[in-house]
């Protein structure tokens, strides 16, 4: 599984999102409930844009009630939020980071 969603990042920075489905598709049939491969088809969402970007956020958003927000998912939040220009949604997740200091990292990318 995590072959195949660090081929999934690969192919996005190629910008081969055609090859990035086939691999997500691949996860998908392994195990379509797997935190791998809802976070592989956030990325893809954010990737192709559009109206996928709502998708995206939703997993995003998704991960985050299940799991503890972590800075991979309150960037990912972030990041969709500037695509579908909500900043101050945008503004709100960076002030939720700055009063749980434990996701500073989210401040240096």
């Amino acid at each position: 599984m995590e072959l195949h969603a660090l081929n999934v990042q690969i192919f996005i920075k190629m910008h081969r999102s055609d090859y990035a489905e086939r691999q997500l598709r691949i996860m998908q049939q392994m195990d379509e409930d797997h935190t791998l491969t809802q976070l592989a088809n956030a990325w893809l969402d954010l990737a192709v844009g559009g109206s996928k970007i709502q998708e995206a956020y939703l997993i995003f958003q998704d991960l985050s009630e299940r799991y503890q927000s972590t800075s991979l998912l309150l960037n990912g939040k972030a990041v969709c939020c500037m695509h579908m220009g909500n900043f101050e949604l945008d503004i709100q997740i960076f002030l939720q980071v700055l009063t749980h200091n434990k996701h500073i990292q989210l401040i240096q990318n």
